[in-house]
């Protein structure tokens, strides 16, 4: 039988509204807004006025998306080819890379005297908390004011340590290097990143303090600042997210500093005493991670070193900083799974607590997306950056530093065993893509996900042999 009018209205009614919410996808909108800032960015950094030597596009463009994905690797040097408003530019592309582009156009909504829309809000709060009933409004009066209040201070105690420049520039470099550490960005106006700072304590602590604040997480850090309530005296309750994040981030420092200072006490740091030795394995520990600052020669480590910051890298920071990587908690959520799995348990619990089945779907499903993009990027490299025949070099396998360089870049850390400057424009197209992937990795997952129907039907189950 026919439909009457009015059930083929409503039918058709209904499908455009459903058709209209799937086209109106935040997630895409935070996708486009950073292709967006990456492509202004990359032509303002090929203006003649950016650089003191004319750069091709492709090289402005991978430096862009290196600043937006707070990155910080770079086929370029920072320090000698670009002017005062081409450093300018890279100034606002780390901030805004490393606020987010969520962050950035809500302030810029707020400002105008609008209240962003719920999908604007979601994915904002989606980026600083699990919590889904934080007014936008009361994260941004939080976050921004801490960014730029960490930054300042930072800025000034760099003040006080350059001491061989220009008033200006001083000026200036202090704040680029403040806004670098705290996006745990990278970049410097230093050709040999920080190495000429190595044995200065003032560079070394305010540096781990500033990458360790980026890329600790909003969240982490709100509830850890207010965690003793000093009225009735005693410690409030923190989330297990807290918990998790911080004993996750105390783990990997400390063994980050048993494991370097292992390999490095008599190999990159040999020759200095026990005090400068200290201070150098505590900022590889804090900065390796996610910030790619190094006062060490990466290419100069031995190689157990380096895979171990292969490791250390693709872990990276907490959920909600600028840090990237799987994060820690997704790392210890994978390692509870399979900790209570060999325990006998159906669930995964850990501190009294049992871990939610979605986050832990979820934990897994961004650990295989790390994987497959890491080990395609790495096949592609091999096969574009090495020529055949090839098997060792004087700087160790080539895999090993093709493979560091993948990794660093999925996970926006920006260290390199030298390999950037090499590639070829194949090359640098593949890392261009692998930065941007690893900056948007959560949200092209929860976009995927959110995608999809849900599938309420199943096929027979049949058993197969493993292990």
């Amino acid at each position: 039988m026919f439909k009457s009018k009015y059930q083929a209205f409503t039918d058709t009614t209904s499908e455009n509204v459903f058709q209209a919410k799937k086209q109106a996808n935040p997630i895409m909108l935070v996708v486009f807004g950073y292709l967006m800032l990456i492509t202004v960015g990359a032509v303002l950094l090929r203006l003649p006025v950016s650089t003191r030597e004319p750069i091709d596009f492709l090289q402005a463009l991978f430096t862009a998306t290196s600043a937006v994905c707070v990155t910080g690797l770079s086929v370029l040097d920072i320090s000698s080819t670009f002017t005062n408003f081409g450093d300018w530019v890279l100034v606002i592309l780390m901030q805004s890379g490393g606020l987010g582009i969520m962050t950035v156009s809500t302030v810029l909504i707020l400002l105008a005297g609008m209240h962003p829309g719920f999908n604007h809000q979601s994915v904002l709060l989606s980026d600083f908390t699990q919590e889904g009933n934080v007014d936008a409004g009361k994260i941004l009066k939080a976050v921004i004011p801490f960014t730029f209040i960490l930054e300042a201070i930072g800025g000034v105690v760099y003040f006080t340590q350059f001491h061989d420049m220009p008033l200006y520039d001083r000026i200036f470099a202090s704040l680029f290097q403040a806004v670098s550490s705290f996006c745990n960005v990278g970049f410097t106006l230093f050709p040999d990143s920080l190495v000429q700072f190595q044995l200065n304590p003032v560079m070394n602590i305010v540096t781990c303090i500033l990458v360790l604040a980026g890329g600790f997480g909003f969240l982490a850090i709100t509830e850890l600042q207010y965690a003793f309530d000093f009225r009735r005296k005693r410690f409030r309750k923190v989330s297990l997210h807290t918990r998790i994040a911080t004993f996750g981030t105390m783990i990997v420092v400390a063994v980050s500093i048993l494991v370097f200072t292992l390999t490095e006490w008599g190999n990159s740091l040999a020759g200095l005493d026990f005090f400068d030795k200290m201070q150098s394995t505590f900022f590889m520990a804090f900065t390796s991670r996610t910030a790619g600052l190094n006062t060490v020669d990466v290419p100069g480590l031995c190689a157990s070193s380096l895979f171990f910051f292969i490791v250390i890298m693709f872990v990276g920071a907490n959920p909600g900083s600028c840090g990237g990587g799987i994060k820690i908690t997704t790392a210890a959520v994978i390692s509870l799974l399979g900790f209570n799995r060999l325990l006998g348990r159906e669930k995964t619990q850990v501190m009294g607590r049992t871990i939610p089945e979605t986050t832990v779907d979820k934990a897994v499903r961004i650990f295989v997306v790390a994987i497959v993009v890491i080990t395609l990027a790495t096949l592609i490299l091999l096969y574009t950056e090495i020529p055949a025949g090839i098997g060792f070099n004087e700087n160790g396998t080539p895999f090993l530093k093709i493979l560091f360089e993948v990794v660093s870049a999925y996970s926006t850390c920006g260290l390199s065993m030298g390999l950037t400057g090499e590639l070829s424009t194949v090359g640098q197209l593949v890392i261009c893509c692998v930065m941007f992937i690893g900056r948007m990795g959560p949200l092209f997952l929860i976009s995927a996900v959110a995608g999809m129907s849900k599938n309420t039907t199943w096929f027979a189950e049949e058993d197969i042999m493993v292990g």
